[in-house]
């Protein structure tokens, strides 16, 4: 069996978008801000590209530049973008965030992402690369599976790119089974 790749293209604009598509992209990750790791773009921009393209759209939800340790009020915050976004018809939301444990060790803040997950509702949420930053990512790893709706992992395996974190990609993938 071949695995065959999904191709994804983060974009910020229509015409981005357009031209992901017709290039071959499968789905597209609409952000805005890139420059930043992407933050969350206004609901009539990504009303416009869902318009103009004819594959999934997953929209990143990021209220802020910097690191992904957020407070209560940012995480409420974010939870109001996803509602106001739900209605654009995307196929799905890209959200991540860690805390710090007792020992000082990152992990991931299982209630803001499991809030999320739960305003996103029956829409997939992806994880995204704030898992990297984990101390443990296969304990990450088997953690969100007790989240019903993360489908996805963002994920270069801790490793600045997926050719070097390619074996805890490999042991990602078998943690976390389907």
């Amino acid at each position: 069996m071949t695995y065959q790749p999904l191709l994804e293209a983060c974009v910020e604009s229509t015409n981005e978008a357009m031209h992901a598509w017709k290039n071959g992209a499968h789905q597209l990750e609409i952000c805005s801000q890139l420059e930043y790791d992407g933050l969350t773009p206004e609901v009539d921009v990504v009303d416009e590209i869902i318009a103009h393209v004819k594959i999934p759209c997953k929209v990143m939800i990021r209220n802020r530049k910097g690191d992904f340790y957020y407070t209560n009020e940012e995480i409420q915050n974010m939870v109001l973008q996803l509602h106001h976004l739900k209605t654009s018809g995307t196929s799905g939301f890209v959200f991540g965030a860690i805390k710090r444990d007792e020992k000082n060790r990152n992990i991931l803040d299982l209630e803001a992402i499991s809030q999320i997950c739960i305003a996103a509702s029956t829409l997939p949420v992806t994880i995204h690369k704030a898992i990297d930053l984990c101390d443990d990512l296969l304990t990450e790893v088997k953690a969100l599976r007790n989240i019903s709706n993360v489908h996805f992992i963002l994920t270069s395996g801790g490793a600045p790119d997926a050719e070097l974190g390619s074996d805890m990609l490999v042991k990602m993938q078998k943690t976390a089974g389907k």
